[in-house]
């Protein structure tokens, strides 16, 4: 593959000057292991170390190297370890907020064109999480697309009853319905792949990523998979790393954990996007400063009364901003206590 195949667009073409001197390359993040990254050129793959001030500027900047990073390196094919000397400015950066207590940033991946938001239309389904989901891809200016897995375990009504559910909740977000048992839908997915552009699968454990993945690989054995639990629907983690894939047709795709917890951190562009419709109506409201809840004059609320928004969407709106706010305000006083 040439490096332009690989995703190497004008956007890091206009970053980097090779007339530094021999020995310099131009490679891709595909996996971070601890200590260590493996790059390619678009032809090999190599091992590969970040200089000593390259790892305390990421420290110190919270710009941790992930899958999809472009790198300028030297030595790639010499000794055991390429070196990286510099990473390339990120077009796009998908990132959540820490699991657990801890406030901060995680990044998941980098430089990716679309997101495939991976969801179960089974005994997972649950709108507000994917409403998470999509305002944590919305937050990184990154083309969202809903995947809707295990329609095969629907009724024909039932699965007509829950696609009208996700198209009233999300007007904005195309969504497609597949399985990976059947290969029903799968075909469509297919046609969403563009060679030379990088999509990423997002979602809980168990909702058949790495299925979907190996699927499309046309290789069951491919992807190591766990069970789902018969119990309550949920997975096992089987992808526990992040690795940047090329499938058949020269689509590149960055395979994610799942993830059992998903807190907002200052995405409120995000929330903004992915609740559009509530945003829209925030200017006929009596007040400025109108927080959308038990506030007289609130034309969102009024909405709300008169069945144009579901109260469900209008509630995870209202919870998710406060949510990301309070991080936010956490985030602060951390970073205040550190000077």
């Amino acid at each position: 593959m040439t490096l332009e195949e690989f995703g190497y667009s004008s956007w890091f073409q206009d970053q980097t000057d090779l007339s530094t001197g021999d020995g310099w390359t131009v490679a891709r993040v595909t996996a971070i292991h601890k200590g260590w990254s493996d790059i390619c050129d678009g032809e090999t793959t190599r091992p590969a170390k970040s200089t000593g001030k390259l790892r305390h500027e990421a420290r110190s900047n919270r710009n941790y190297l992930t899958v999809g990073d472009w790198v300028l390196c030297k030595d790639f094919d010499q000794g055991d370890f390429a070196i990286i000397h510099s990473v390339l400015e990120r077009k796009t950066e998908l990132k959540r907020k820490t699991a657990g207590r801890q406030v901060g940033y995680q990044l998941i991946a980098a430089n990716i064109d679309t997101a495939f938001v991976v969801h179960t239309l089974d005994k997972g389904f649950n709108l507000r999480k994917l409403e998470r989901y999509l305002s944590i891809v919305h937050d990184s200016r990154i083309e969202p697309v809903v995947l809707l897995t295990k329609k095969d375990l629907l009724s024909s009504s039932d699965l007509k009853e829950r696609l009208a559910e996700v198209k009233e909740r999300l007007p904005n977000v195309s969504a497609f319905a597949l399985s990976n048992t059947t290969g029903s839908g799968l075909r469509n997915v297919r046609h969403l792949l563009k060679p030379g552009s990088t999509y990423c699968l997002l979602g809980a454990s168990g909702v058949g990523k790495t299925t979907l993945i190996n699927s499309l690989l046309g290789k069951e054995d491919e992807y190591f998979t766990l069970p789902v639990r018969e119990k309550d629907g949920k997975g096992i983690h089987s992808t526990t790393w992040r690795e940047l894939i090329v499938l058949k047709n020269g689509s590149l795709m960055i395979d994610t954990p799942g993830m059992r917890e998903l807190g907002h951190l200052d995405t409120a562009a995000g929330i903004d996007e992915t609740f559009d419709e509530i945003i829209a109506l925030e200017s006929e409201c009596k007040f400025r400063d109108c927080t959308h809840h038990n506030t007289q004059g609130c034309a969102v609320i009024a909405a709300v009364e008169a069945g144009t928004i579901a109260k469900a969407r209008y509630e995870n709106f209202i919870r998710m901003r406060k949510e990301s706010a309070a991080n936010e305000e956490a985030l602060r006083q951390q970073n205040w206590r550190k000077r």
